[in-house]
């Protein structure tokens, strides 16, 4: 037997004998995809597409019919012929770099990997898919809702405005309680930190990007410099097939490293969530990891994700590190931007994890078990945040998600148009969950229980109704500035008027002095002083809450992309990789 450089290779010569019974022959270069006569197996049967794609392993048929293994290790490809139950149809094994393998793979299962990546939830659980049509009795609803609002606006604004405001003491009163509660929960003493593991399990870690060459050289640097053995780890870029400044820009930046670049062939939607479907089979790690482009993750993140997944219990199928900023001093937006950050990652969604709630997770930073994220059918691809519709899915199935002690820094949005645009694919996002998760509100309550359910409802309620009540909010100041007698005013002196205004402004004041404490936690008193400036900017919230709720009606598919390596921060970061001068 010779290796592909044409010298004997006694290892390679024993492995592969070890692989099947039969005498081995020498490999051809000739591949063909016609099935020889008299065999009984095909390379696009059931199975075979996600053990070659997870071995990165190629398969053809040999003259005798046969099969000729091309992959990236002998472990490979003993692993496969062991798995599809063919070691004794293997006549040889040729080894080949992994990238190349992979590009075969993804070209030879293209349209079955496509197509289970944007179908799989919609036809198995549809009733769990953003693209699935809702109830009737949904759609009539929210109908009535809205004409009935414009209509008694029409007719009497001021009127409206006021009742809007009595509807909503029950909202305000129930997202205060949980906010409260969650702060309190995420202020409890701190559980003593998961041993470092003794084992350390492969590890895939997807990175989808698109229309991001400027941000990858950082991401390369911050990927190469994680503290885990190089042999666990199966970093996967993932890269659109039309991006083809950014696919240039990855080869040449990954050429000579053990990560990999993976070609996702175009298809509808596009979105995040379907290129990591696709992906998916390709993973070869008991663990799944996610990150962003712009993403800084701390070197021993990895080590602390594993630690927190083996450490709890078997219900326990997801990690989430905490997400933070490297650039909040850029201007007083990306202040904003990371003091909400610090209030959501290390108070809220910690609160909500101590207390055992769902979670609705963040994008980035996630770590799954693998066959957990398989056995319920990934991400749902029409839905624009797959993370928080995925962390209520988990729930759905009697599974949990941890908060870990371990940080990633990406970079803050500074720009306001950019921020909106940013803002309303996450709103919209919130709405398409909460209206997939309540289809069948008496299912959801008996597979998540009434507590769990009334808090997931109040928290996703509370990702958009908070902003679409902004516009509300901002036309009562409007009035109350302008009007000699506002028709409120006479709420003022009636008994309780004090418990009605701790309803109405106490759940905002409570979110101020938390990331008040959050973001002087995370970047000191410089950041925190800021926090006043969270009024004026959730009121912005109010611009982006519209425009997704228009884009929710014409568009609830359509991914707002995020432009990435503006800050100055982030350009210095680009520029410290790839040397002075070579930054543009």
């Amino acid at each position: 037997m010779e290796n592909p450089s044409g010298e004997t290779n006694s290892r390679f010569q024993r492995d592969t004998e070890s692989l099947t019974a039969t005498p081995s022959i020498r490999y051809s270069n000739t591949y063909r995809e016609s099935r020889p006569s008299g065999t009984d197996f095909d390379f696009h049967q059931a199975g075979w597409a996600d053990s070659l794609c997870r071995h990165t392993v190629i398969t053809d048929f040999a003259s005798d019919g046969g099969i000729v293994f091309t992959a990236g290790t002998y472990a490979d490809a003993v692993k496969a012929g062991e798995e599809l139950g063919v070691r004794n149809h293997v006549r040889s094994v040729k080894l080949m770099q992994r990238q190349a393998i992979l590009s075969r793979l993804s070209e030879r299962y293209a349209h079955t990997l496509t197509e289970r990546s944007t179908r799989e939830l919609r036809e198995k659980t549809p009733e769990y898919s953003a693209a699935t049509g809702f109830p009737k009795w949904m759609r009539v609803f929210w109908y009535a809702i809205v004409i009935l609002l414009l209509a008694t606006l029409l007719a009497n604004p001021l009127a409206t405005i006021l009742n809007l405001w009595l509807l909503f003491i029950p909202y305000f009163a129930a997202t205060m309680a949980l906010r409260a509660y969650l702060i309190l929960n995420a202020e409890r003493v701190t559980e003593p930190l998961p041993a470092i593991p003794q084992r350390r399990p492969v590890v895939s870690i997807l990175v989808p990007v698109y229309r991001e060459a400027d941000s990858l050289p950082a991401l390369i640097g911050a990927l190469q410099a994680l503290d885990y053995p190089q042999r666990a780890l199966d970093i996967k870029i993932l890269l659109e097939e039309n991006d083809t400044d950014t696919i240039a820009e990855a080869r040449w930046l990954t050429a000579g490293t053990p990560i990999d670049c993976l070609i996702v062939p175009p298809s509808e939607p596009r979105t995040k969530p379907k290129a990591m479907n696709f992906a998916l089979p390709f993973a070869r790690g008991e663990i799944v990891g996610i990150f962003d482009a712009e993403d800084a993750p701390e070197p021993d993140q990895i080590l602390k994700a594993v630690a927190a997944l083996e450490s709890a219990g078997d219900d326990v199928v997801c990690a989430q590190a905490r997400l933070s900023h490297y650039n909040p001093d850029d201007n007083l937006l990306t202040r904003c931007v990371a003091m909400e950050y610090a209030l959501w990652f290390d108070m809220l969604l910690k609160g909500l994890s101590r207390s055992q709630l769902p979670v609705p997770l963040g994008g980035t930073s996630l770590y799954f078990k693998t066959d957990v994220l398989r056995e319920i059918g990934g991400w749902d691809s029409d839905n624009v945040t797959e993370d928080a519709d995925l962390g209520l899915r988990l729930a759905r199935a009697g599974k949990r998600a941890v908060i870990f002690d371990s940080t990633t820094h990406e970079e803050a949005t500074s720009n306001i148009v950019a921020w909106i645009r940013q803002r309303s694919r996450w709103i919209k996002g919130f709405m398409l969950t909460w209206a997939v998760h309540m289809r069948d509100p008496v299912r959801l309550a008996r597979e998540l229980g009434i507590v769990p359910m009334l808090a997931i409802n109040v928290l996703l309620l509370d990702g958009f109704l908070s902003f679409l009540m902004q516009p509300l909010m901002l036309l009562s100041g409007i009035a109350a500035l302008t009007m000699d007698v506002p028709p409120w005013l006479g709420l003022l002196h009636m008994p309780g008027a004090g418990i009605l205004l701790a309803t109405l402004f106490g759940g905002q004041l409570l979110l101020l002095c938390g990331a008040f404490v959050a973001g002087y936690r995370r970047f000191g008193i410089g950041v925190a002083a800021s926090a006043p400036l969270l009024w004026p900017y959730w009121m912005m919230g109010g611009v982006a809450a519209v425009y997704a709720l228009t884009q929710l009606m014409t568009r609830p598919q359509f991914w707002e992309k995020t432009v990435h390596c503006i800050s100055p921060v982030a350009r210095a970061r680009r520029a410290a990789i790839l040397g002075d001068g070579e930054s543009d």
